[in-house]
């Protein structure tokens, strides 16, 4: 949107506009009653403004921390995060609302350094070059709509802000710090030095501290505990038969892995490696990223960057060479080469690629190229780069998140994949569903479809991160939490065993029954919260509502919980997104629903606020009460419990005990008739 009163151009769901300061209508859709969600707040703070007030004309300190300010919101902008505050020479930005997505911690790191980054370019002819201190912390804040004065902002409370601004403190100029939270959550993609533990003023635990070196570049897929790959055999032998054949006949194509974030696409195309270099092909990974979509032809100044750093050369020699080398030139028309030279010059311009003249590229001005002519150079020119690229040994090009691929560089590699097959070239693809390209039906394209593990799978891979063995309750516990989600399965494991609730008895390890099976770590935390922010309100209120009646739940039941706003198109759509399904799969609708994953229940379920959460177990307790035939009296007093009416929660165990001990449920009746007591002792000592 555009800033009302300067027409400047503002950050999704941003306060105000960082330009002129104007006060802008928040995009507070499901923030009207507040949620909880986890967040990366970043603060940084400009060094030395104090002293430029003392040895500059007020003006001209305006215009420099000004300048100074737009930078650092440029890239808070283009890293999808919210511009929170400005408090004189310093800004707080949060990554994760109003609209979270599932790599906030890495974003705000990412940030951070092109705020350095741009900073010090910004200021590099001054006297006075400007310098940051940054922190940044990720962490639980309850987030809601505060409307005072006629003025909406979004309120936001809890300890990332107040940690990342002692962490700006605590930082030495041009210098980030960051929080373990933040680490766990960035890692590997990020390189830190880790300081240790340090007490922040106000407060009371120690906290560690690490600071960012910088970006780590993918070479290929990041672990932060490599581990063997389970479960994924049948897989593995159909794209590495594709490898085997490529070899063969000298024609490869490409093969769309395709499933749902978590499931492993990505660690499955990068066990290909080990397969694709031993029979013969070089390797290649691209990587590609949500906030790198506007960056005109990231993905190909990435292959082009890859093939240089392989070669030992610059961006520029290596493009010479392949598209204009001495063995290729005398054979090549003069206007082939003119609209080849034109389309790289045009894509280098676009995306800062320097081509000196020394690397062999005229020295005239190119950049004015004929629009008309653009199409056709780029196509001479990807078939020239592709098939030279392969002409010497075969090669295996991973597109890794092919559905966040540029759009200018996606017309380039569709070029690339239509091109594989009568080529010795096989082409990755992992991609999120729903995944249709244009060259998804021709002949030689492959589709790999990935569910989750099957429970012996599950087991495997939790035995690998816990170091043992789990004991079978354990084992199917984790498997019906997760479904099989590898990456939920390994951030379940790792946290457990990082927070010691792993215990160990006969020689196997047993999840601890409390709070960490009712716990979701932060991890997955801001990975799921990030699913049910990309949905519409409609279906978010019907997720939530779904959450507080259980794992299963009647289509008829949620609908007249959630009267109005919630229809059942939206439960519809939730199936489409993967997020619950029908109880009868495969078959005409039963009307039943079910949750996927528990760990999707959870997770709604955890970012409503108390008082929401009491108001709805209370209004679906009475539903329960009227309901045809009688509502199961246990869940009904669980609900009248949860919504905090202790007096009609208590005779309602009474009688599920008397019910239970008619029909010989003997332990069921004595847990029931124990919570009643326990209930009404904790009445009676308030």
């Amino acid at each position: 949107m555009l800033c009302p009163d300067c027409a400047t151009p503002t950050a999704p769901g941003g306060l105000f506009c960082y330009h002129c300061g104007h006060s802008l209508d928040v995009a507070a859709d499901g923030l009207k009653v507040g949620d909880r969600r986890v967040v990366t707040a970043l603060f940084a703070d400009l060094v030395g403004y104090t002293t430029l007030i003392d040895e500059l004309d007020l003006e001209e300190v305006r215009a420099r921390v000004d300048g100074a300010l737009t930078v650092m919101a440029t890239a808070v902008i283009h890293f999808g995060g919210t511009l929170e505050k400005f408090a004189g020479d310093a800004v707080l930005a949060v990554f994760g609302v109003p609209v979270a997505h599932d790599d906030d911690p890495l974003r705000a790191c990412l940030c951070a350094l092109e705020m350095q980054v741009s900073l010090a370019r910004y200021s590099s002819d001054d006297s006075r070059p400007l310098q940051l201190r940054i922190g940044v912390a990720t962490g639980e804040v309850v987030a809601a709509l505060r409307d005072v004065a006629g003025s909406r902002s979004i309120a936001l409370t809890g300890d990332p802000m107040t940690t990342a601004s002692r962490l700006e403190q605590l930082a030495e100029p041009s210098e980030t710090l960051l929080d373990d939270a933040t680490v766990a959550a960035a890692e590997p993609r990020i390189g830190v030095d880790h300081l240790g533990e340090r007490r922040l003023r106000g407060q009371s635990r120690p906290v560690q501290v690490h600071r960012l070196r910088g970006e780590r570049r993918i070479q290929s897929h990041s672990c932060r505990e490599p581990s063997d790959l389970f479960g994924r055999n049948d897989e593995r032998m159909r794209i590495a038969a594709k490898l085997q054949r490529a070899v063969e006949t000298g024609r490869g194509g490409a093969v769309l892995v395709r499933g749902e974030a978590g499931i492993g696409k990505s660690r499955l195309l990068c066990e290909m490696e080990s397969v694709a270099r031993a029979v013969g092909f070089d390797w290649m990974w691209i990587d590609n990223t949500p906030y790198g979509m506007d960056m005109p032809y990231r993905s190909v100044r990435n292959m082009v960057d890859w093939l240089a750093d392989e070669q030992g050369v610059s961006a520029g020699v290596v493009a010479r060479t392949l598209l204009f080398g001495d063995d290729v030139a005398p054979n090549l028309p003069p206007e082939i080469q003119r609209l080849m030279e034109g389309a790289v010059v045009a894509l280098a311009r676009d995306s800062s690629m320097p081509l000196l003249p020394e690397e062999g590229w005229p020295s005239a001005d190119l950049s004015l190229v004929n629009p008309a002519d653009l199409k056709t150079g780029f196509e001479l020119a990807t078939a020239m780069w592709v098939s030279r690229m392969v002409s010497g040994k075969p090669r295996c090009v991973v597109m890794d998140d092919f559905h966040w691929i540029d759009p200018s560089s996606r017309f380039l590699m569709d070029i690339m994949i239509r091109l594989s097959g009568n080529l010795p070239l096989v082409v990755l693809a992992g991609s999120r569903p729903p995944a249709t390209p244009d060259w998804l039906d021709l002949p030689y394209v492959d589709v790999v479809d990935l569910a989750g593990l099957d429970e012996a799978s599950t087991e495997e891979l939790g035995t690998a991160v816990a170091g043992t063995n789990l004991d079978p309750e354990s084992a199917h516990w984790l498997y019906e939490r997760t479904a099989g989600n590898a990456l939920f399965v390994g951030e379940i494991m790792r946290t457990l065993r990082d927070t010691g609730r792993l215990q160990r008895v006969d020689g196997q390890v047993r999840i601890d029954r409390g709070s960490a099976r009712r716990g979701v770590p932060l991890s997955l935390r801001a990975l799921l919260g990030a699913r049910i922010d990309g949905l519409p309100h409609s279906q978010r209120q019907a997720l939530e509502a779904a959450a507080v009646i259980g794992v299963t739940f009647s289509e008829a039941l949620l609908l007249r919980l959630c009267g109005a706003d919630v229809s059942s198109s939206d439960l519809a759509e939730l199936d489409e997104a993967g997020l619950i399904t029908d109880e009868c799969e495969g078959s005409n609708s039963s009307g039943k629903w079910r949750f996927r994953h528990q760990l999707f229940l959870d997770a709604a379920y955890g970012r409503l606020l108390a008082g929401r959460r009491r108001e709805l177990h209370g209004r679906l307790a009475d539903l329960l009460e009227r309901a045809v035939p009688p509502a199961d009296l246990a869940d009904l007093a669980r609900h009248r419990l949860e919504s905090g009416d202790v007096e009609r929660a208590a005779p309602l165990l009474d009688q599920a005990a008397r019910e239970a001990a008619a029909i010989g449920a003997i332990a069921e009746a004595e847990g029931f008739a124990r919570m009643a007591a326990e209930l009404r002792r904790g009445v009676a000592g308030s």
